[in-house]
């Protein structure tokens, strides 16, 4: 039994020194290009206030999406859409998200993770809250390494959450 824990272990610290250890979703792979068009009323009127749920990742563990780095793409993102202005500029709207969740499968050879992010958007005496869930996939085709493979899913699951929000945010009555 010894030497079966021995293997394990030595494969698990040759798998770290490897690379195979987890990285946390990349923010450049979250920014969403342009999907939709802005109204005119609608440009440079959003501001990121907050952005929480999110979880710093164990490189022993699994990739996970960090509140800076999810901060980062859904400001640019914004940015991209035109919905928010330059940076530091007030705006008419806050918006607040809150990753309430980032489903993760265990194993497969697809991955299938789902985030949901409530986007609270304040001001003027208007509070809307946008509940967005999202799936973003990933499959031995993007990366053979499981590791790689789920922060691959999280990245696209957290992008599609993003695009889903410019679209409803852009074809809302927020103006």
């Amino acid at each position: 039994m010894s030497k079966i824990i021995k293997r394990v272990s030595t494969l698990l610290v040759l798998a770290v020194l490897s690379g195979c250890a987890a990285a946390p979703a990349n923010k450049q792979a979250m920014i969403v290009s342009p999907v939709s068009q802005v109204s005119a009323e609608q440009k440079g009127k959003f501001v990121v206030n907050t952005v929480a749920g999110g979880k710093a990742t164990n490189p022993f563990w699994t990739s996970q999406v960090s509140n800076e780095n999810f901060e980062a793409a859904l400001k640019e993102s914004l940015a991209l859409s035109g919905l928010s202005g330059p940076e530091g500029s007030a705006g008419k709207y806050k918006i607040d998200a809150e990753l309430v969740s980032l489903k993760q499968p265990v194993f497969g050879l697809t991955f299938d993770v789902v985030s949901t992010v409530n986007y609270k958007v304040a001001g003027e005496g208007v509070e809307k809250v946008f509940p967005i869930v999202a799936t973003g996939t990933a499959t031995t085709s993007d990366a053979f390494v499981a590791i790689t493979r789920l922060k691959i899913a999280n990245e696209k699951s957290i992008q599609e959450n993003i695009k889903a929000f410019i679209q409803q945010l852009s074809s809302s009555t927020l103006k």
